[in-house]
Parts: C-alpha cells; sequence; structure tokens
C-alpha cells in the first residue's frame, strides 16, 4: 500500500515531524522553499484586503489580512495567529490557509504581529489582544459580526490565541477558540523548540527576554496551561506524530478539569502544520474537524441558498 503522505515534499515532510532542518540550511529558507506547495491556490473567497493598518507600536506598524468568504455577511470573525516559533512567518506564509478557513464561512483576520528577536515577549501577546479589540470595533466594515469573535492560530500563533484568551482582559469577548497544533508551557516545550529558537537555555533562547526566563515561568501570557478556567467553547487539534503532541493533549486534558467545553482531535500519522500540507490526508481531515466544531457552536453563518 502506498504511503498516502507520499506527495508531500520530503524533506518538508520529514520537517514537520522533527522541526529539524538539514544542516546547512535555516528553517525560515527550508519552508521559504517550499511556498508554491504550501500556497498553491486555495479556494475561491469574495476578496482579501492585505495590510490593513490597526495600529504603530515600538516602530512596528500592526496591520493584518482580512480574508472575506463567499456568502452573505454577517460572518463570524476569526482573529488569527499565525505559527513560525515567534520568530518567523507572516500572513504571508499562511494565505492558502487564511483562503480555507475563509471557504468555512469565517472573515478571517490574519495578524501581522511582532516577532523576536527583535520584538521578545511580551509584545506579540499584546499585538493580539489588540488585535481581538480592533476585530470587535473594526470587523463589522469587512461583514463580520462583532458577537461572534473567535481567536485561533497554528504552533507559536496557537500559544498566543490561548494567551489572549487567559491572560488578558480581550480574551472576555471572545465566543470560541481554534487552537492548532500549539505550546502550552512553553519552558515545557522549549527542548523541542530549541532548532527554532536557537537553543533553549535563557541565554540563547530567542523569544523570552534572557532576564526574565524563571520570572515569567508559568505566567499566563506564555504558558496558558494551568490557567483556562473560564476559557470558551475551545477546538485542540494536533497530528499524532507532530513531537509538540504532548502540548495539545496536555492542555486539553488541563480544559477538562477546569470543565471548559473542548473538544481534542489527534489525527493519526499526522505531522505538525499538517494543515500547511495540502496533499497530505490530514488537512483535508483537519478542516472537516474545524467545520464540524464550527457547527455544533453555531459559529458558521449558512450558506445562502441557491
Amino acid at each position: 500500500m502506498s504511503d498516502p503522505a507520499a506527495t508531500v515534499p520530503g524533506p518538508l515532510l520529514e520537517f514537520q515531524l522533527t522541526l529539524r532542518a538539514p544542516d546547512g540550511i535555516s528553517p525560515a529558507a527550508l519552508l521559504g522553499s517550499y511556498d508554491d506547495y504550501v500556497n498553491a491556490d486555495g479556494p475561491p473567497v469574495a476578496a482579501v484586503h492585505h495590510g490593513v493598518p490597526m495600529r504603530e507600536v515600538a516602530g512596528w506598524r500592526l496591520g493584518a489580512d482580512i480574508t472575506v468568504p463567499l456568502g452573505e455577511p454577517p460572518f463570524t470573525v476569526l482573529v488569527y495567529l499565525h505559527g513560525g516559533g515567534w520568530v518567523m512567518g507572516a500572513p504571508h506564509t499562511h494565505r492558502r490557509l487564511a483562503t480555507e478557513l475563509a471557504a468555512l464561512g469565517l472573515l478571517v483576520v490574519s495578524v501581522d504581529y511582532r516577532r523576536a528577536p527583535k520584538h521578545r515577549f511580551p509584545a506579540a501577546v499584546g499585538d493580539a489582544e489588540f488585535a481581538v479589540g480592533w476585530a470587535a470595533g473594526h470587523a463589522a466594515e469587512f461583514g463580520g459580526d462583532p458577537a461572534r469573535i473567535l481567536v485561533g492560530g497554528d504552533s507559536a500563533g496557537a500559544n498566543l490565541a490561548a494567551c489572549v484568551l487567559t491572560g488578558t482582559a480581550a480574551g472576555r469577548s471572545v465566543s470560541g477558540a481554534l487552537l492548532l497544533y500549539g505550546v502550552y508551557d512553553y519552558h515545557r516545550a522549549l527542548p523541542v523548540l530549541a532548532p527554532l529558537l536557537a537553543g533553549h537555555e535563557a541565554h540563547t533562547q530567542l523569544y523570552l527576554p534572557p532576564g526574565d526566563f524563571e520570572a515569567v515561568r508559568g505566567d499566563p501570557r506564555l504558558s496558558p496551561e494551568g490557567h483556562g478556567a473560564g476559557m470558551p467553547p475551545t477546538l485542540v487539534a494536533v497530528g499524532g506524530r507532530d513531537p509538540l503532541c504532548v502540548e495539545s493533549t496536555a492542555f486539553a486534558a488541563h480544559l477538562a478539569e477546569v470543565g471548559v467545553p473542548h473538544e481534542l482531535v489527534v489525527l493519526d500519522g499526522a505531522p505538525h502544520a499538517f494543515l500547511q500540507l495540502p496533499t497530505h490526508p490530514a488537512h483535508d481531515e483537519g478542516l472537516a474537524a474545524i467545520g464540524r466544531f464550527l457547527d455544533r457552536h453555531g459559529f458558521r453563518t449558512p450558506a445562502p441558498e441557491s
């Protein structure tokens, strides 16, 4: 029997199974070399508004790409935070995924938040929090429903999404969460993330200010596990072969302990970042799981009758 993931480029699949790039190439360069595969044409959408400005902070022009679905507004709003280990990635690297999420009926606000090492913790968390508030005030201009705001993201972006819900005031206005193969205890996950963050010690890792490395251990703006009480309905999705799988299963166990309505989806055989591997079988399975979650909680705008 042939391998169902055989059409995924080998080096890219190996990276997502290990989070380690081959010697002599950086993770950003490796991922960039497969942009044509990762971001091959997605489903049709009504419009994409690039670089919509939100604010300027610390010399950074915080903005977002807003992807508008087909159909009749108002749409549930998804404030989306891209992955990339807090040090790389951008709305542009996740542009196909944004159209796929929009095809599920969501107005996707993909945030271009500040990244380390130039802008270290908690800069990205502050940007994510601001983006949720901005969406509540401005999404209606693009067809969004300010009464139905979701926050979500993948990998480091899922961490930021969960941190908004557990460590900031903006999380109180959020109706639901889509957390995709995220990190929920930074210090626990750091040995796995070390190849992306230049090491796992205080003075080598690139996300935290070295002097704060111990002081922020367990801070809900960094490690949301342990602080999830009161979160809205949440989807936690991860691949069974993701080296960070334990992050999602442990976080889901915490949500169960504190009584948060949630769904844990573990896709057998799937690597990290499977939603950016369009020919991997877990890609379609993951999108279907998101669609079911949206339907169960009334987040999906019914499609207009033909």
